[in-house]
């Protein structure tokens, strides 16, 4: 089983998906906002999620989120196959809601597509709630990380969540054209 690893290497926290103490195998490599902190984490059946909020912020009352997703053993799903299922239900819940496909790209050997989905007012909440997520199409699984805001969706959130999702990558101890960072 795989567990949540913390890494800090120049200045900044990263977090990976790793055994042991050095990554093994195939990993999602995200860096953790300075700041945040983990406020959950599980392991269900093949599914392994952990979201990341603000210091003093707690999932459930949050205004930034980062939430990672790793579903095990969906090997080579195309990258847009996730975002394009949750697109139906984010306008059934988000009346008004949008949901647009911003790129895809190939990044270290993997596939990976960027989406947007934008809501103007949560019904639940009575808040805005945006999120911008990339999936990865990995050779052992599928990875999915998001970064959301509860907030109005400016030009400069846009750009920070669209750098940091810029950031996220995956890599692989057993293959040379997708290796893994020195030192990790």
């Amino acid at each position: 089983m795989r567990r949540l690893l913390m890494y800090v290497a120049a200045g900044l926290a990263w977090a990976s998906s790793a055994q042991g103490g050095a990554l093994q195998d195939e990993n999602v490599l995200l860096p953790i906002p300075p700041g945040f902190k983990a406020g959950w984490h599980s392991v269900q059946g093949q599914l392994t999620a952990t979201e990341f909020v603000p210091a003093g912020e707690s999932v459930e009352a949050w205004s930034q989120m980062v939430t990672e997703k790793i579903f095990h053993g969906r090997s080579n799903d195309p990258p847009d196959g996730l975002p394009t299922a949750m697109s139906s239900g984010w306008k059934t819940v988000c009346p008004g809601g949008a949901a647009q496909k911003l790129g895809a790209e190939v990044e270290n050997g993997y596939p990976a597509a960027i989406w947007a989905f934008i809501c103007l007012r949560n019904p639940q909440t009575g808040k805005p709630e945006s999120m911008w997520i990339k999936v990865i199409s990995g050779s052992d699984s599928l990875y999915s990380v998001q970064y959301a805001i509860r907030s109005e969706v400016t030009a400069d959130a846009a750009r920070s969540a669209l750098a940091y999702l810029r950031g996220v990558t995956v890599c692989d101890t057993r293959r040379a054209d997708r290796s893994c960072p020195k030192g990790m």
